[in-house]
């Protein structure tokens, strides 16, 4: 029956394979069918033979469609297997019919007509497989096992199929890829990409030819342009734009250079987010994971199959596939026992392959994941003696286990083990109960320890209290001592903590204690509620080993009160509770309070629910937040108010001073109405603010969290720094920032989008976010609605989006609008639509955009570009900068006179008067700055109007004059307001840097030079007066050594530059880092080497860059300006 099923399978296929012959049914036709296999045929060569093929063939079609309608194992399946074979006999024979009239008509003559047979099979054979089995089709002729040219040559048959290379696909592929491709020569990459790209077409594959970029040209050193590079998408999740993420392998073309010949560069590339994960069954997890950008990094294969790495890194890379079993379904895997029973098993099994970079060298490698490997023996098993016997016995070991290799490391191993005991006992011995005995043994590098304990429980009416493990330890180090090759360290062991629990009536609560001996920490929480008239809490923290290793202390309590009903403070306000944070030796860590927001850090530190429960948690960010360092000492007040009877609006406020140090405010604040028992809106916002004296800022930061209205989600974030120091700025953001906007660093994370979700379900969802900004140099704001309906492998999705930006001086707009339509079925794109449009002027006024609309694999795009109206934009008169600069120099504000360096000139001066006018001290300085016009960079503009003078300017010293310049002043300049930029360039660039603003002048050569030392004895005048009012004088007086060195520590002599350089060196403890203002280089594209030194301010390397282009115009695409951070060193 099998076979039978198998021939009935078969004969389908063939009558399918002949089906082309169907339309050969005229003369005509039949010239343009044997044209396709390489003959030219005149139309009169054919006789009756042509005809009857095309009727043999129609009826062949239709058997075979009778035969796949036939139920397999039916009866009437083997009368239509006959059926077809007698009708395929019809058609050979008139095959060879139609063969004999070609050559007796004069065919004969035409090249190559004996191949005919050949030919007619191989193009059935591959219209089918083009038509039926496309992947096939595209995988044969990638691999140059067939041939399909659809507009072949003269004699040359349009498709072929090439017999003699299925042998040597086995013994010899290499000669196959060289025949097709030339490798081995001249490497036709086009067709090898152009083949590859069919291939990804027939099998749905997003991708497909791109122009190759010119950061990739000038990564792999190609000089040719208009070449194309394919791009092979292997990870794709998301379905619109800002959710969709892509990783996949570039292929492309490598030009011959150096003696080395053309080959092909294979370059991971990654769309959308740095990291995401696919669900590849319910128990099962695919995740990818990027540290960085991974342009710079892949590979190139050059004749005769010689592979090239690329590393063109600037800072750490990470990039690693993994493949995992899902943490929540990881079953368990016994290797020996029963489930539930003694057992040794293994859970959650995973392995990694990853790429990274490692001191500017490539590392390749993998690791394997044993989540847990479990050893367990079940209480009760065994025969009857056993089972009383180890009734309460509880064995339980467990270990996570790792193991890898790397190209860098070799093979290593990571985990660690714990085999732990616990016997219950159930002793009473009055109000002692011991509830089990437990038994340890840890594993560690350079000791096993033994670990002996027991859990009490102590009854004392209303009080109980716990301990949990408190015992003995043995530690033994494999050295020799005091047990021959063995040391062994005998010692208490201290609880791992301490539980206390009351239900007085009057007082109900309870409190933790935990130890961490290892680490010298300890912590603990208390919650206490009396009569439900006030609610104590208390949390603390700490710890007698510093950071540093040293032995030392620090503590953090916060300690907080709330009330039941509160007390009125007037105006319907109340207050709910106060409190207070109190740190010795603890210092705040604003980032990671700034983080925290976002995490609940806030609820854990300003009025704790549950605080029991939630302990480890709290103490967790505790610890995050508020870390030790010797000599900082935090204060914090707090206080919840509320408003309404009961609280409709609560907020709950802390103020925490870190001295020395800078000062935060944290907030929580609640809405709920109408109330708070039923309340349709609800609005919960976390919030902090700063003032950073020491980076001279001032910054706040908010985020929503659990918000809504009726049944309609609420979410996002909201910023705002103000920066008055050497980096001064002005940042404000609602919702983020427009999409090709680099900030500044922020000390808070970037806002997230203000969205509203109109419904978020597994089948469908509809949302909405939009965004608002201001920076120094423009106005942004923008919106997005998104829409999806259906599941993940089926449904439409679609979105609409704008993004506006708007410059003032002069006024300037540009707005961009895009949208889409897709539809998804079993996971691949069945249709989609995408509009881009683009907006900007006025005067004049141009709209450009683009579509695309893709059915399938077929695509159609468009565009257009349209200007329209004059350009009547004011043009301001030009100005001079050589009469602003001047005007600047001419003001007396600007100079100043300074004292020398360090302003210790071993002598005390009285104070100037105003009217004196501008005094110098003979080595001191003159410095002249002003904020009109930056020195040392190009200037197209002053503000709005265009330069009509000098462009550059810059100070120096005059030959042969007694001063000289010693220093540049710098101020913050606004970089957009001097120099034509971009739209883009605004947005990436700083929005103020340092700049050169004038000079600083003193007297040329050496300024102070001292003199001869001379020795001198320091005597005093000593005078009595006792009570009888005798007086009494001793001359020449002598100090004792030790008080004259007091008395010198404050003078001017114990101050001065050369006093603190001595001192200096006797100091252990100074300090040695220093952060430094951010700089920048001018580096090759290769490999981010410098190829000058570097600069203050974005501006003056680009200035550098600019007249590098001027002198080499290759310069453009060789040299590069990045940050300090960036710039290769090594």
């Amino acid at each position: 029956m099998a076979q039978q099923d198998a021939l009935q399978s078969i004969l389908a296929e063939v009558g399918h394979a002949l089906a082309p012959f169907r339309t050969v049914d005229s003369p005509a036709r039949a010239t343009a069918f044997f044209r396709q296999l390489g003959y030219e045929i005149p139309p009169g060569n054919f006789g009756s033979g042509l005809t009857e093929l095309a009727t043999h063939t129609g009826e062949i079609v239709a058997a075979a469609q009778r035969l796949v309608a036939t139920t397999p194992g039916n009866e009437e399946v083997a009368a239509a297997i006959l059926d077809m074979m007698g009708r395929l006999s019809l058609i050979i024979a008139a095959a060879k019919k139609l063969e004999s009239e070609i050559v007796a008509g004069g065919g004969g003559a035409i090249p190559d007509i004996d191949d005919l047979p050949r030919r007619l099979v191989d193009f059935l054979l591959l219209d089918y497989l083009e038509s039926e089995k496309a992947q096939l089709h595209e995988a044969l002729h990638l691999i140059g096992l067939i041939e399909h040219d659809p507009v072949a040559g003269s004699g040359q048959p349009v498709r072929l199929i090439n017999w003699d290379r299925f042998g040597m696909m086995l013994s010899n592929p290499s000669a196959i890829f060289d025949t097709v491709y030339q490798w081995n020569t001249a490497f036709d990459d086009a067709e090898f990409l152009s083949r590859l790209d069919k291939l990804m077409r027939a099998t749905f594959l997003p991708g497909g030819l791109y122009d190759q970029p010119e950061s990739t040209r000038t990564l792999l050193g190609n000089t040719s342009p208009g070449l194309k590079e394919l791009r092979f998408p292997l990870l794709q999740a998301g379905l619109t734009e800002a959710t969709y993420s892509q990783f996949g392998i570039t292929f492309s073309p490598a030009e011959a250079q150096g003696g080395k010949k053309r080959g092909i560069a294979l370059l991971p590339y990654l769309m959308g987010a740095a990291a995401f994960d696919f669900a590849v069954c319910e128990r099962g997890q695919l995740l990818f994971s990027a540290t960085a950008d991974i342009k710079g990094v892949g590979l190139v294969v050059r004749p005769p199959f010689e592979a090239e790495g690329i590393l063109n890194l600037a800072g750490g890379f990470q990039a690693a596939v993994e493949i995992r079993q899902h943490p929540n379904h990881a079953p368990e895997l016994i290797l020996i026992g029963t489930g539930g029973g003694t057992r040794l098993a293994v859970q959650g099994l995973g392995i990694t392959w990853f790429t990274r970079s490692v001191s500017n060298q490539l590392d390749v490698g993998f690791e394997g994941q044993i989540q847990a490997l479990r050893l367990v023996i079940a209480p009760g098993e065994g025969d009857g003696f056993l089972a009383q016997l180890l009734s309460g016995l509880n064995v339980a070991t467990e270990a996570e286990l790792g193991f890898g290799y790397s190209l860098l490391s070799g093979f290593y191993v990571t985990g660690g083990a714990k085999f732990a005991i616990e016997i219950p006992t159930h002793v009473e011995l009055g109000p002692v109960k011991i509830l089990s005995a437990k038994l340890a043994l840890l594993i560690a590098d350079e000791k096993l320890r033994l670990e002996a304990g027991a859990n009490f429980r102590f009854d004392l009416g209303p009080l109980q209290a716990t301990v949990e493990n408190i015992g003995m330890g043995v530690d033994m180090y494999f050295r020799a001592g005091n047990a021959g090759p063995l040391d062994l360290v005998v010692g208490f062991k201290p609880p791992n903590g301490v539980g206390l629990s009351v239900d007085a009536g009057v007082v109900k609560g309870g409190g933790y204690l935990y130890f961490d001996f290892e680490n010298e920490e300890y912590a603990g929480a208390l919650e206490l509620v009396f009569s439900g008239f006030i609610t104590l809490k208390a949390i603390g923290l700490i710890t007698t080993r510093m950071p540093d290793g040293s032995k030392g202390f620090s503590l953090l309590i916060i300690i907080t009160a709330e009330f039941g009903t509160g007390f009125q403070l007037g105006f319907g306000f109340v207050l709910l509770g106060v409190g207070g944070l109190l740190g010795l030796n603890r210092t705040m860590k604003l980032e990671a309070l700034a983080q925290g927001i976002r995490t609940g850090t806030a609820q854990n530190i300003l009025f704790p629910t549950d605080v029991i429960a939630n302990a480890p948690r709290i103490i967790s960010d505790l610890r995050t937040v508020f870390p030790p360092e010797n000599g900082r000492f935090l204060i914090g007040p707090m206080a919840k108010i509320g408003w309404g009877t009961p609280a409709l609006i609560t907020l709950s406020l802390g103020i925490i001073i870190e001295i020395p140090g800078n000062i935060a405010i944290l907030g929580v604040l609640k809405v709920a109405l109408p109330t708070e028992a039923a309340p349709l809106v609800i609005l919960q916002v976390s919030f902090i603010g700063a003032i950073e004296f020491d980076k001279k800022r001032i910054w706040f930061f908010a985020t929503l969290f659990g918000s809504r209205v009726l049944f309609f989600t609420l979410e996002g974030e909201m910023g705002i720094l103000m920066a008055f120091g050497d980096d001064a700025n002005f940042v404000l953001s609602v919702g983020g920032f427009h999409p090709s906007f680099t900030p500044p660093p922020l000390p808070f994370p970037s806002p997230r989008r203000i969205a509203f979700d109109i419904a978020n379900t597994p089948t469908y969802a509809i949302r909405v976010e939009g965004y608002f900004a201001i920076t120094s140099n423009t106005v942004q704001f923008g919106a997005r609605a998104e829409l999806r309906i259906g599941m993940s492998n089926f449904g439409v999705s679609g979105h609409i989006a704008f993004d506006a930006l708007f410059q003032f001086s002069p006024f300037y707009f540009i707005i961009t609008i895009s949208a889409s339509v897709s539809l998804k079925a079993f996971g691949v794109g069945l249709f989609s639509i995408r509009l881009n449009f683009e907006l900007s002027g006025p005067e004049p006024w141009r709209a450009k955009g683009s579509g695309s609309l893709e059915l399938l694999f077929f695509s159609i795009e468009a565009d257009f570009d349209i200007t329209w109206g004059e350009d009547r934009r004011e043009t301001l008169q030009p100005v001079s900068s050589l009469e602003l600069l001047t005007t600047e120099l001419n003001k007396l504000e600007n100079w100043t006179a300074e004292l020398a360096g360090a302003n210790r000139l071993l002598v005390s001066l009285r104070k100037m008067d105003e009217s004196e006018g501008l005094v110098l001290h003979p080595v001191g300085v003159l410095r002249f700055t002003q904020r009109a016009v930056p020195i040392g960079i190009s200037l197209d503009k002053i503000g709005a109007p265009a330069v009509k003078d000098y462009s550059r300017f810059n100070f120096a010293s005059a030959a042969g004059s007694a001063w000289g310049k010693v220093g540049d002043p710098r101020e913050n300049f606004a970089i957009a307001q001097f120099q034509n930029l971009s739209d883009a360039e605004k947005l990436s660039r700083p929005s103020f840097q340092q700049e050169v603003s004038g000079a600083e002048l003193s007297v040329a050569g050496t300024t102070t030079r001292t003199g001869f030392m001379t020795k001198r004895t320091v005597r005093y005048e000593q005078i009595v007066i006792d009570t009888n009012y005798r007086r009494f004088a001793r001359r020449l007086v002598g100090y004792f050594g030790s008080l004259f060195n007091q008395f010198l520590r404050g003078n001017a002599v114990a101050l001065s530059p050369l006093s603190r350089e001595s001192k200096r060196q006797f100091d252990p403890l100074e300090e040695k880092l220093a952060v430094l203002p951010e700089g920048f280089g001018v580096v090759t594209t290769v490999d981010n080497s410098p190829v000058t030194n570097l600069f203050a301010s974005e501006a003056e390397a680009r200035e550098y860059l600019h007249l590098r282009i001027a002198d080499n115009p290759n310069a453009a695409v060789m040299l590069d300006v990045v940050p300090e951070f960036e710039v290769n060193l090594n």
